[in-house]
């Protein structure tokens, strides 16, 4: 079973099911303080986290340190509470950790400005080459193919035909080919 563990300021994190998605719900265990529901909901700055002890929104911006391995500097909104060298390791059981993963560049495909899907012409595990259609958008009384900047395959895909995004909302994301 894989697990996630965190670290922000003293607060060790130990989430018991993978979050997946630009939103959802998971049990994560607080040490020291036992488990805790978790509503998360992704937005165009970070991500917003709810508990039973309110709503609170997170800014977040991820860096490589000396080692390759991915740091993370957190900003409570609400709070102007500020975190920095926070570390994710994900593995089965907690024994893999981050510097063993191997680093891959994910491509973010992201709403330039807000619109209403016309058509997704990808699926999920789609092997796609460079500048391939991937979906047209409808935007300000035009259409707007949104081509792929790489080839890959796609890991992800956040929108059906018909949905409105706003600006920033992500799209769908391309893996590398390994």
């Amino acid at each position: 079973m894989s697990t996630l563990k965190s670290q922000v300021g003293k607060w060790k994190l130990n989430w018991k099911s993978l979050p997946r998605g630009p939103e959802g719900s998971a049990w994560v265990d607080i040490q020291g303080h036992g488990e805790v529901e978790v509503h998360w909901r992704v937005d165009s700055q970070g991500i917003s986290i709810q508990t039973e002890s309110g709503i609170s929104g997170f800014d977040l911006k991820a860096e490589l340190d000396e080692s390759g391995q991915k740091v993370y500097s957190v900003v409570q909104r609400n709070i102007h509470a500020e975190w920095s060298g926070v570390t994710v390791s994900l593995g089965e059981a907690g024994a893999q950790t981050a510097s063993r993963v191997p680093q891959v560049k994910v491509t973010r495909l992201k709403a330039q400005m807000p619109g209403k899907m016309i058509r997704v012409m990808v699926k999920l595990d789609q092997i796609v080459e460079k500048d391939q259609p991937l979906m047209v958008m409808e935007a300000m009384k035009m259409e707007n193919e949104i081509r792929a900047p790489v080839p890959g395959r796609v890991s992800q895909v956040h929108v059906i035909e018909g949905q409105a995004v706003e600006t920033g909302a992500e799209l769908l994301r391309i893996d590398p080919l390994t």
